[in-house]
């Protein structure tokens, strides 16, 4: 289990992997899990120790169901009855959710301020909430969408400079130093290195 993540990160394993992912919106995970989402933020940690029998319960009722089908009827059912039982205190903030979709429509470009004084809220109190229910600072969460949507745009064929000035970036050199920060890599090898994989995995 690992929350967002403001740097790369790595898996490996040592031949077949077979399981189920589930990715779900931090304020989601918020609501399902019961956790403040900033202690889950840049780590990677097992289930239990965040969920405990819950997550044990899963596991034993993903091993026990019969293919793939029922492995997914059971992750529903399990997900369903967890939501039934959120206590009204884990329900996260309308203002957060708020925040949340309007960093998300605008591509983390709205000023953490802005942000802020529409919640009727101080940057301090926002970041506070932000941490709890979304598990990073929104100034935090702006740089990941911001680059996301360079991503996109990069891998569609835009020329640098442009991405960077429509995406926030002061020039195409600060675009290419969150690059490296975010991801490891500058942007060319970054780019290269997603072609080689999508051309391996289509075979």
């Amino acid at each position: 289990m690992s929350g967002l993540h403001t740097r790369a990160r790595v898996l490996g394993h040592q031949g077949d992997l077979h399981g189920v992912e589930l990715t779900l919106a931090p304020w989601a995970a918020y609501r399902l899990f019961g956790s403040p989402l900033g202690e889950l933020a840049d780590v990677l940690t097992d289930p239990a120790d965040v969920l405990g029998r819950r997550a044990r319960d899963l596991t034993a009722a993903l091993e026990a169901a019969p293919g793939w089908a029922g492995r997914f009827a059971a992750l529903d059912e399990t997900l369903l009855r967890w939501a039934a039982d959120v206590a009204p205190s884990r329900e996260p903030s309308p203002a957060v959710l708020r925040a949340w979709e309007l960093l998300n429509r605008t591509s983390g470009t709205v000023p953490v301020r802005e942000l802020a004084a529409r919640c009727g809220w101080s940057p301090r109190h926002l970041e506070n909430r932000f941490r709890e229910q979304i598990g990073l600072t929104p100034k935090r969460l702006a740089r990941i969408l911001r680059l996301n949507r360079a991503i996109r745009q990069l891998t569609a064929g835009g020329r640098p400079a442009d991405v960077a000035a429509g995406c926030g970036f002061y020039d195409q050199s600060h675009l290419s130093r969150e690059f490296t920060d975010l991801t490891g890599m500058p942007p060319g090898r970054f780019l290269a290195t997603r072609k080689e994989a999508s051309a391996w995995l289509a075979g």
